[in-house]
């Protein structure tokens, strides 16, 4: 399925953003924008959207970062639903469980940041930056 990039800000370029819907049983977020991020190991969130899915993190593996701070930071993984939105913000393009870290320090203000576990592992990922498009589909389905 293709995408268009997303110009999220007036003074940067577009990127490849997609509109997504994080679940945990009966809870789910509002639409969130998370940008695809190569660079990134996990799907990044704040804190507060755990605790908006009621995530129980009392026992979740602590996963230790550096990059949106600069300084070391933790975050606690879970697995929630991750559903990717198509253009028009109403129908799913895709839903998959993906594993997905939730901290308390996460600071970047161009979003949210979808990563190598959790989204590029689902997901095969080819960029037309000249053309400001991206194309992702799930791994091993034609």
């Amino acid at each position: 399925m293709l995408f268009a990039y997303t110009k999220a800000f007036a003074n940067t370029p577009p990127r490849p953003y997609l509109d997504v819907i994080l679940g945990n049983g009966f809870a789910t977020t509002p639409k969130l924008m998370a940008l695809v991020d190569s660079g990134a190991d996990y799907p990044i969130f704040p804190m507060e959207i755990a605790r908006e899915l009621n995530l129980d993190l009392t026992k979740a593996a602590v996963w230790r970062f550096s990059g949106t701070t600069g300084e070391m930071q933790e975050a606690k993984l879970a697995d929630v639903s991750l559903t990717i939105l198509t253009e028009n913000d109403v129908d799913h393009a895709f839903e998959v469980l993906a594993t997905c870290a939730f901290c308390d320090t996460f600071k970047f203000a161009g979003g949210l940041l979808l990563g190598q576990n959790g989204f590029f592992s689902h997901f095969k990922t080819t960029f037309h930056q000249p053309s400001n498009y991206f194309e992702i589909e799930l791994w091993g389905v034609a």
